[in-house]
C-alpha cells in the first residue's frame, strides 16, 4: 500500500497540473466542442449507411436496380467524407464564442478561408471546362489544415476585434445590420494574410497548403499516431489516469484529430472501393474500451458470480447500464477508481486485449463498413455487428472474455471480503439479538 500510495501521489503531481491546463485550454476545449458539433452528422448518415450497405444480395439487387445505391453511396460522400469542410467552422464557431465574439462570424471567415487556400482545378467535360474543387482536401488531407485554421483564424479574428479596428457606423443603423458590417476591416486583414499564404505554397514545391501540411505535419503524426500500438498506449493511458480520478477526455480531446483522420480516410477509401487504409487500427480500437473507459462490461459479467449480497445487489444496478456503455455505477459504486484491488485490471486490459487483437488479425482480418456509426449508447455488440459483420463481432466477444478474466480474479477476492464482512455483520447483529431478549426475559 505504501508503494501504490507513492506512485499515486506521484502520478498526481505529474498528470494533475496537465490536466488542470488541458481542461483550462481555449484551443482544446473549442478543438473538443468543435469535433462533438460534427456528431449529428455521423449519426445523422448512419441509417442510411446502414441501409445502403447491408451485404445481402436480394437487397443489393433491389438499391441497384432503383438507383437507391448510388444515391446512398454519393450521400455518403458527401457527408461523411467531407468532415474537415464541417470541422473547420464548428471549431471555429466554438473558439470565437468562447473568447466572446459571435461565434458565426468567425465560423464564416474560417470556412471562407479553408475554401480560398484550395487548389482550384479546370477540368474538361463534354468539350465543356468547368472549374473544380477536388474533394479529397475536404476529408482526411485536409483534416489537419481544418483544424489549424478552425483555430487559428478565430484567434486572429478575436485579436483584431479586441484591437478596436471594428468599422464604426451611425446609431441610426440598425444593430443587425451593424454587427454584421462591423467585422469588415479585420476580414480584410484576415483574407489578404490567407491570400498571401496562398500564393506563397502555390509557388513552392508543394503548390498548396494541403500538400506542405500533409508533408510535414500530417504523415510524421500519423505514422505515429495512427498506428495501433499508439492506439494502445493511448487508451491504457487514458484507464491509468481515470483510475486516479482524471477524467479520460484530458488525454482523448489531444488524440480526436487522429481518431477523426483515420475514419475519414477509412470512409474515403471505402466509398471509393478501395483497401481501407487503417483497417487493422479500427479493428484493434473495437477491442479497447467495452462498457467505457476501465472495459467495465468484464466487470459486470463477474458480478454473476457473486456470493455476497452487497454485489448481487449491486449487478442489478451496474449490468443494466454498462450494456447501454454507461459505466459511472461500477466506476464510483464499487469503487473501482483509486481502489487498489482493481488496478491491473481497469489499466492494463486495453493492452492485453488490444494485443490479442493484433495477433488475430495477422490470421484473419474482418471486413469494416466505416460508414456506419451508431450513437455511443448502442450495446457493444449491436454497433460491432454492424460495423464488421460476425467476424469482428468475434474479435470483440474474445476481447471481453479477456477483460473478463483478467476482472474475475480480482472481483472474487472482493466479493469473498464483502461475504466475510456480512457474515461477521450478521453474527454481531444475531449476537445482540440474543442478549437483548435475555436482557427483556431477567427483566419479566
Amino acid at each position: 500500500m505504501g508503494l501504490f500510495n507513492k506512485f499515486q501521489s506521484g502520478l498526481e503531481k505529474i498528470v494533475g497540473p496537465f490536466a488542470q491546463k488541458v481542461s483550462q485550454n481555449k484551443f482544446i476545449n473549442s478543438l473538443t466542442e468543435g469535433f462533438m458539433a460534427s456528431m449529428p452528422i455521423t449519426l445523422g448518415i448512419a441509417v442510411i449507411a446502414v441501409l445502403g450497405n447491408l451485404p445481402f444480395k436480394p437487397w443489393m439487387n433491389f438499391l441497384n436496380s432503383t438507383g437507391l445505391y448510388t444515391v446512398a453511396q454519393d450521400t455518403v460522400s458527401l457527408t461523411l467524407s467531407l468532415l474537415a469542410i464541417y470541422v473547420v467552422g464548428s471549431i471555429a464557431y466554438a473558439y470565437t464564442k468562447n473568447q466572446g465574439e459571435k461565434g458565426i462570424i468567425g465560423a464564416v471567415i474560417a470556412l471562407a478561408s479553408f475554401i480560398l487556400l484550395m487548389p482550384l482545378q479546370t477540368v474538361e467535360i463534354n468539350k465543356e471546362s468547368l472549374s473544380v474543387l477536388d474533394t479529397s482536401y475536404m476529408g482526411s488531407d485536409g483534416i489537419f489544415v481544418a483544424i489549424i485554421l478552425g483555430l487559428f483564424i478565430p484567434w486572429l479574428y478575436c485579436i483584431l476585434m479586441k484591437k478596436n479596428l471594428r468599422l464604426k457606423l451611425p446609431e441610426v443603423v440598425p444593430p443587425m445590420v451593424s454587427q454584421s458590417l462591423a467585422p469588415t476591416f479585420v476580414a480584410m486583414i484576415i483574407f489578404s494574410l490567407v491570400f498571401a499564404i496562398k500564393y506563397v505554397t502555390f509557388i513552392s514545391p508543394y503548390n498548396n497548403i494541403f500538400n506542405l501540411v500533409t508533408t510535414f505535419i500530417g504523415k510524421p503524426i500519423a505514422t505515429f499516431g495512427a498506428s495501433p500500438i499508439s492506439l494502445i498506449i493511448v487508451f491504457t493511458l487514458m484507464n491509468l489516469i481515470w483510475f486516479f480520478g482524471i477524467h479520460p477526455n484530458t488525454i482523448l480531446s489531444c488524440y480526436m484529430p487522429i481518431l477523426m483522420m483515420t475514419g475519414v480516410a477509412n470512409t474515403e477509401a471505402f466509398t471509393q472501393g478501395k483497401a481501407l487504409p487503417y483497417l487493422m487500427f479500427s479493428v484493434v480500437a473495437s477491442c479497447l474500451q467495452i462498457g467505457g473507459t476501465g472495459n467495465t462490461f468484464g466487470l459486470c459479467i463477474a458480478t454473476l458470480f457473486a456470493k455476497s449480497e452487497k454485489y448481487k445487489s449491486m449487478r442489478k444496478l451496474v449490468i443494466p447500464a454498462n450494456f447501454f456503455n454507461i459505466n459511472e455505477p461500477i466506476i464510483f459504486g464499487f469503487p473501482l477508481m483509486l481502489n487498489p484491488l482493481y488496478f491491473i485490471p481497469m489499466v492494463f486490459s486495453p493492452m492485453v486485449s488490444g494485443f490479442v487483437a493484433m495477433g488475430l488479425f495477422q490470421i484473419v482480418q474482418p471486413n469494416l463498413n466505416p460508414t456506419i456509426s451508431m450513437p455511443w449508447v448502442t450495446p457493444g455488440f449491436v454497433s460491432t455487428f454492424m460495423t464488421g459483420g460476425p467476424l469482428l463481432l468475434m474479435f470483440w466477444i474474445i476481447a471481453l472474455l479477456i477483460h473478463f478474466v483478467m476482472y474475475l480474479p480480482f472481483f472474487l477476492i472482493d466479493d469473498k471480503a464483502e461475504l466475510a464482512k456480512e457474515k461477521e455483520l450478521l453474527a454481531k447483529e444475531e449476537k445482540e439479538a440474543v442478549v437483548v431478549e435475555t436482557t427483556q426475559a431477567i427483566a419479566k
